[in-house]
């Protein structure tokens, strides 16, 4: 596995790629916002995406979300915990930032979960 990052978003926040080199998939993690940069860095990496994972619901984690969802037709995985915090603009800040912004997850997975996706095993805490 490789990992790659990039920082994005009015507060800068961190957005991995875990890329299976064998296979050319990656799994996005935390697609802050910037879509158009995070598109760039999987065409540079020649990469497909198949799911977004959340660490957390707050809107600097989330801003890309639906677009690469309906870009890459993927999924997008969260902690159960994270459902109302997702669909609401107050819990999630983007309202106080001066966004509007709520999405959701399309599985969502609890603490101990283990779910494999790019051909990672990954265990959910």
């Amino acid at each position: 596995m490789l990992v790659y990052s990039d920082v994005l978003g009015s507060i800068a926040t961190n957005c991995y790629y875990a890329f299976n080199e064998m296979t050319k998939e990656c799994v996005i993690i935390d697609p802050a916002a910037e879509f158009e940069r995070i598109e760039e860095r999987i065409l540079k990496l020649g990469a497909k995406p198949v799911a977004i994972l959340l660490t957390h619901g707050h809107f600097d984690h989330i801003m890309a979300v639906d677009k690469l969802r309906n870009r890459y037709n993927i999924k997008v995985y969260a902690n159960t915990l994270e459902r109302e915090l997702l669909g609401d603009v107050s819990l999630n800040l983007s309202e106080a930032f001066g966004f509007s912004y709520r999405t959701h997850a399309d599985v969502y997975v609890n603490n101990g979960d283990e779910i494999t996706l790019a051909g990672f095993n990954i265990l959910c805490i």
